[in-house]
């Protein structure tokens, strides 16, 4: 529970109660002497090491709720493995590079932002979608703009000829613009408002995206037959197929799968620890595994040649990434089903058959629940009621009657 409140700030200042004063989650006001000033502090651990970072003063601007939302950005740093002050230094590099920019050529400043933020970009397909994009519909429409002179009409030079035929495509390019136009302005290199934002701007000038093109979910098999499905699936060998059936029981994405490694499952507790590095959030989470999910794992405990648990079972190395999507198409379901659409599988069991709450059940398949500032106070992860709900539907996959059959047929080789 946070120890400090606006009021109780400004009496430590008032009276100067000189020394650092925690308010929780890592966050400190130090009151400083002789005079009496305050700034924010985070202390936090790297590599074995404590540290105290400071980064900025108390005023009528950056009071206690900006720094605990500050505390948020480095704790998440932190879980990099990036000093908080690294980060500072790199960033004003960037700035000063910026400024000595002489080109501030549409391109020019593109390429500038794409190579100080592809690192955080997780997906390798984000990283190939940024560049070609803007190469294909963007650099050749204001390539060779100043970014100081680009206005709405130069932005829907670039949107209008796509816009109706390939509105998903157009919908990315022109949060693409926005982004880099921002980090030119944050820069110094334009001014004023920022003519690629949609709400109360474009918006008014282009149909919206869903009137236009309709998004299509990902197909997904109804839960009521979900159990011919995996039977069907049991017969079926190779990790590809293996990594499918715990993706139905786990609900997880292709991705935390696929890069799953031996270390990362605690078999005395039955759960599966996925590493942020492997995750869409970028946040570590625990899976509860079922009784059905902990046997595909002692399976494929017997036949994995390396460190990933639905490695290629030749090589040891990761598997496809569509692995399981080629078992899907072999099984004879193409088109009718897709790997992420098992996550809707159960997430339709869980709304429609079940008294589960809705909010565990969203934690479950890994969607954010909270805002910034309830993130801030959740400590918990709500493991054991998470393994509730996948006790059950793991049951329901494999109902009672059914295992004999599991334990018979099951991986028969």
């Amino acid at each position: 529970m946070s120890k400090l409140t606006v009021r109780k700030i400004d009496s430590l200042i008032k009276n100067k109660i000189f020394g650092r004063h925690s308010d929780g989650n890592q966050l400190y006001l130090n009151v400083r002497q002789p005079e009496g000033t305050a700034s924010w502090i985070f202390r936090f651990s790297l590599n074995d090491k404590r540290y105290w970072h400071g980064f900025g003063s108390h005023d009528s601007k950056h009071g206690l709720h900006w720094a605990r939302l500050e505390v948020l950005k480095y704790k998440s740093l932190v879980r990099q493995g990036i000093h908080p002050g690294d980060q500072k230094k790199k960033d004003k590099e960037a700035i000063k590079r910026a400024f000595e920019l002489k080109d501030n050529k549409f391109k020019k400043v593109a390429e500038d932002y794409i190579a100080q933020n592809q690192s955080s970009w997780r997906s390798k397909v984000t990283k190939q979608q940024w560049p070609n994009s803007l190469r294909d519909y963007v650099y050749p429409k204001i390539g060779s703009v100043p970014v100081n002179e680009i206005g709405i009409h130069e932005v829907l030079s670039v949107l209008k000829p796509i816009w109706s035929k390939k509105t998903t495509t157009a919908t990315r390019v022109r949060s693409r613009i926005e982004n880099i136009l921002d980090y030119a302005t944050t820069l110094g290199m334009r001014e004023g408002n920022n003519p690629a934002v949609w709400r109360g701007n474009l918006n008014t000038v282009l149909p919206t995206p869903s009137k236009i093109h309709k998004i299509k979910s990902h197909s997904a098999i109804p839960y009521n037959k979900i159990h011919k499905f995996l039977y069907e699936l049991k017969t079926r060998k190779g990790a590809g197929a293996r990594a499918l059936e715990f993706a139905v029981l786990t609900a997880s994405r292709t991705r935390p799968i696929l890069q799953a490694r031996w270390e990362h499952i605690d078999f005395e507790n039955q759960i599966w620890n996925c590493p942020d590095e492997i995750m869409k959030s970028g946040k570590s989470f625990r899976v509860p595994l079922s009784e059905p999910a902990m046997k595909i794992i002692y399976f494929q405990k017997k036949r994995s040649r390396g460190a990933y648990i639905f490695g290629n079972e030749q090589t040891g190395n990761p598997s496809s990434n569509n692995c399981m999507l080629y078992t899907i198409k072999r099984m004879g379901y193409r088109g009718q089903i897709t790997t992420h659409g098992m996550r809707s599988t159960m997430r339709d069991w869980a709304g429609e058959t079940t008294n589960f709450s809705e909010r565990i059940v969203e934690v479950c398949l890994d969607h954010t629940v909270n805002s910034a500032s309830e993130a801030a106070y959740q400590r918990g992860d709500y493991l054991e009621k998470r393994r509730e709900i996948m006790d059950s539907w793991g049951r329901f996959c494999y109902p009672e009657q059914s295992k004999v059959l599991v334990l018979k047929d099951v991986y028969r080789r």
